[in-house]
């Protein structure tokens, strides 16, 4: 029997420790890949940075010199570059060969803690459920859902919403099966 293995590793710059937790962000990730991708194991990784290192990583891989909430690079699926100069044709994503243990990594997501509070402030949120919503938004964009266009747009809105959900539910009643986050 195959087991089902999720594997996502969370970073979390020690200024914004005491904010959220790994397991907010683990069990956003865990609610909207059980939704997407129920039976595929895989790996992915999580960071919270600041506004001035997404900004290079927006312009680095996008062309774009702003800050933004959340950047996502998937390794199925690659983003449009932004910028105004033509970036040289690197969209072909090659193939590793993993070692037999290792799960597939479907890529890396970065959320911008501090556009995250505005963000939260803004919508007249909490903290928690701007970083989840941005979490689930992230993967989706890994999986290779998009926003371009009304049906694509609302596909994802659909999925997005009732992750969020969820997630809110679990967050507001831990019970016995789901651990306090």
């Amino acid at each position: 029997v195959n087991q089902l293995k999720r594997n996502i590793e969370i970073y979390i710059p020690r200024i914004y420790g005491s904010q959220i937790s790994t397991r907010n962000i683990e069990q956003a990730a865990l609610l909207v890949l059980d939704i997407v991708i129920p039976d595929i194991s895989c790996q992915l990784s999580i960071s919270l940075c600041s506004s001035v290192a997404i900004r290079k990583v927006n312009l680095e891989y996008r062309g774009e010199d702003k800050v933004t909430d959340v950047l996502s690079f998937s390794s199925e699926f690659p983003g449009e570059w932004q910028g105004v100069e033509l970036q040289e044709e690197n969209t072909k994503i090659e193939q590793f060969l993993l070692p037999p243990n290792q799960l597939p990594t479907i890529g890396e997501i970065l959320i911008c803690f501090p556009e995250a509070k505005r963000g939260a402030k803004k919508n007249g949120s909490t903290i928690l459920k701007e970083i989840a919503l941005l979490v689930i938004h992230g993967i989706l964009h890994v999986l290779g859902y998009d926003h371009g266009n009304t049906s694509d747009k609302a596909r994802m809105w659909k999925i997005q919403k009732r992750a969020l959900s969820e997630f809110m539910e679990l967050s507001d009643n831990p019970g016995p099966n789901h651990p306090t986050i």
